[in-house]
Order: C-alpha cells, then structure tokens, then sequence
C-alpha cells in the first residue's frame, strides 16, 4: 500500500510540471529544483503532504502555495543580503572619505553574486599584480601541453630587474625550473622570475589571454588595468572552468606569500590567496579570500597617503561584514 501511495504521489508530481500552466505561473526552471526541495521539506513536518490521498487539483493548489512560500522566502533573503551589502557599502566609502577617488575597488560574494564596485572601470598602474595571469596563462600553456611543466629556462641579460625578489645577486648561471620561477614570482614577488617567464610565454600572448578573460581590448604598452579587469581574472581563477589542474596549486601559493602589510593584515592570512603590487605611487592588493562564505577582494590605489593600512583596514570592514 505504501508503495502504491508513493508511485501515485510522483505520477501526481510528474503531472503537475507537465500541465500546470493555465491559472497559474509556471515555476521558472532555474528554481524548479530549489523550490521542490524546499516543498518536500515542507511536507515533511506539515499535515498536507503527498502522504495522503488528495486530489489532483488539491495538491496543485498545495504546491502553488508552496512555491509562493518559497519564492517569497527568496526575496527576503535576498532584500536582506542586498541590505547588508549597502551597509556594506556605506561603511566602506565612509572610512575612505574624502580619499574615495584615490581607491578602485571590487568586492564580490561569491555565493550571492552580489558586488560592491568603486572606481571599478578606473585605470590604475597593475604593478606586480600582473604577474597573476602571467601564471595563469603559463599553467594554461602547460594544461595545453604548450610548455613541459618539468621545463627549465636559462637567464638572459634583459631579464634582470631590480626591486622585489630573491633571484637578484645570486648565481643565475645554470637554469631554473619553470615551477620554481612561479613558485618565487608569486611569493617572492620575484621580478627576475616572471620576466623569465614571460619571454617563454610571450608578451603579446600576455595581452592576448587578458583581453580574453575582460572581453574587451586593452592598451598593448604600459602595465595598466583596472579593478573590474583584475576582478574578472580572479574570477576565472578561482571559478576554474577550464578545470587547470594547476590552478588550486597557485591559489595556495599565493597564500604562502611574504607579505602581509595589506588585505591579510588584520584577518586570517590562511585563508587569503593574494598578490600585491607596488610602483610609485601606485599600491594595490587583489584576493579570494575562502571564508564560508568567499569572497573575491580587489583594491587599487594612487597617490594615498597610508595606502598599505588603508588597504588593511578595508579589507578588515569587509571581513567583519562577511557572513
């Protein structure tokens, strides 16, 4: 008998999606499994449920109820999300005050889908943030079999570049390997390393890959971007929808990196994957950060007096704010 009332049951509900379409709307299909889910959870801890024999047009009244709940329960989710996003964003523009046209920032909840953008399209000098889809175009290059991960590249004069990294005053003689020198540009923040890299993987395919991930074009000089552009290549990063198995390997070794004087001052820095930049006056940060609920984190700035703190301290409101 339980079995019949269970074949009955699913006949009733293969029916309902099938013809329930005259007096009522037709639940959308991207929440048709949400909302079932949601209606079998109902019926579970309620008195209405397929348990019981009832008519066709009863349990289509029941479920178009139901849905309704379920639809009304996602606006309010939603409204109320939406509303911490604007406190969110209220407390952001009001620590940076009179310095908010100094900033260029993306936030972005993953889960929600929700953004905060300031200056999003404003151009900024990317500094050593490039270096992230330097890295992600070689690990593309090598998931293509375009390059051998196990490959070792020999120094050349025009490599050399003072500033950040180990790889200065040391014995550049013999040849490194490819994952080392990404190992050290991400870490390290390693100048020498990612000019290696980047003669093996070529400037213009540098542009070229870019210009992919941002869907439009970018200017073929200079190191310029913008806060929406470098969102959109942690994006890809961190979506992985090519599934570059090489991909969660430099997600945790920009974890590992040396410095924490920004977004991971003031929060866990085992949960941020991040890279700097710095040049001139030019400071920047740009994270995910995987917190339950993650988070992609971009700031850029110029000309800020206390950029590094000012960078802390928003990353710090956006922590706290995160559910």
């Amino acid at each position: 008998m339980v079995d019949k009332q269970i074949v009955i049951s699913l006949t009733l509900i293969m029916a309902f999606f099938a013809t329930f379409s005259v007096s009522k709307q037709p639940i959308v299909a991207s929440e048709s499994i949400a909302t079932f889910n949601y209606i079998s959870n109902y019926n579970k801890s309620n008195n209405y449920g397929i348990s019981k024999s009832i008519s066709k047009t009863d349990y289509e009244d029941l479920v178009y109820k139901q849905s309704l709940e379920y639809k009304l329960s996602k606006v309010e989710r939603n409204a109320v999300k939406q509303a911490q996003l604007d406190n969110l964003e209220k407390g952001i523009r009001t620590f940076l005050g009179n310095n908010i046209n100094k900033v260029g920032l993306v936030y972005y909840d993953i889960n929600s889908n929700k953004f905060i953008e300031i200056n999003q399209d404003k151009q900024f000098v990317a500094a050593s943030t490039i270096k992230v889809p330097i890295n992600m175009l070689m690990y593309d290059m090598i998931q293509e079999q375009k390059i051998d991960i196990n490959e070792k590249l020999v120094f050349k004069e025009g490599d050399y570049e003072e500033g950040a990294g180990i790889l200065q005053g040391t014995d550049l003689s013999k040849p490194i390997a490819i994952k080392t020198l990404s190992d050290y540009s991400i870490i390290y923040s390693d100048n020498i390393a990612i000019n290696m890299i980047l003669r093996r993987v070529g400037n213009e395919n540098k542009y070229d890959y870019i210009e992919k991930i941002v869907a439009h074009p970018t200017v073929h000089s200079g190191n310029n971007t913008t806060p929406k552009d470098s969102f959109k290549i942690l994006e890809k990063l961190y979506l992985n929808l090519d599934n570059n198995k090489y991909y969660s390997d430099m997600i945790e070794t920009m974890k590992k990196t040396e410095y924490h004087d920004r977004i991971d001052k003031y929060i866990p820095k085992g949960i941020v994957a991040h890279k700097i930049g710095d040049y001139g006056e030019c400071v920047n940060d740009i994270a995910i950060v995987s917190k339950d609920n993650p988070y992609i984190l971009v700031i850029f700035t110029k000309n800020l007096t206390e950029a590094n703190e000012t960078i802390a301290q928003v990353s710090k409101i956006v922590y706290d704010a995160q559910e």
